[in-house]
Formats: structure tokens, sequence, C-alpha cells
């Protein structure tokens, strides 16, 4: 695996952990309840699993452009040299 490759893989799961933990206090701020988790009966609606679905799904697909984008932007400076 190249350095580019390793860069951008370290960038997608620190955003991915970021925007699940921003994600997480929004919600409850929102809604003054913990986010609907799979398998636990916590009194959640079918529409609140369901908003919480799209939600998360949303912003965990922008975290990841957005950080393969900025690993891409990083490498390409000549911080790191891609391995060819």
């Amino acid at each position: 695996m190249n350095q580019q490759k390793i860069i951008q893989t370290i960038a997608v799961m620190a955003a991915g952990f970021a925007a699940t933990k921003l994600l997480d206090l929004t919600w409850k701020a929102v809604t003054g309840h913990r986010p609907p988790v799979n398998g636990e009966e916590d009194g959640s609606s079918l529409r609140e699993v369901v908003m919480f679905a799209a939600v998360s799904g949303a912003i965990a697909a922008l975290a990841r452009a957005f950080a393969g984008r900025a690993a891409k932007r990083f490498v390409a400076k000549g911080s790191v040299h891609p391995e060819h």
C-alpha cells in the first residue's frame, strides 16, 4: 500500500469517527436522547430510526468525500511523495 492510500485511509477513518461523534452530540441536543442504535429497544419510533439513518448516511458520505479530497491535496502539495 503506498503512502497516499495510507494517508487517505487514515483521513477517512478520522473523519468518520469525528462525524459520528458530532452527529451523536447533535442528535442528543436536538431530540433530548441518544440516537437509535441497532438492535436496542430504546423506544425510538420507526420515523426516528429512518431519519437518523438518512442523516448519518449523508454525513458519512460527505465526511468520506471531504477527507479523501483533503488527503489527495495534502499529498499533491509534496508533503508526502506518492510511490509509483
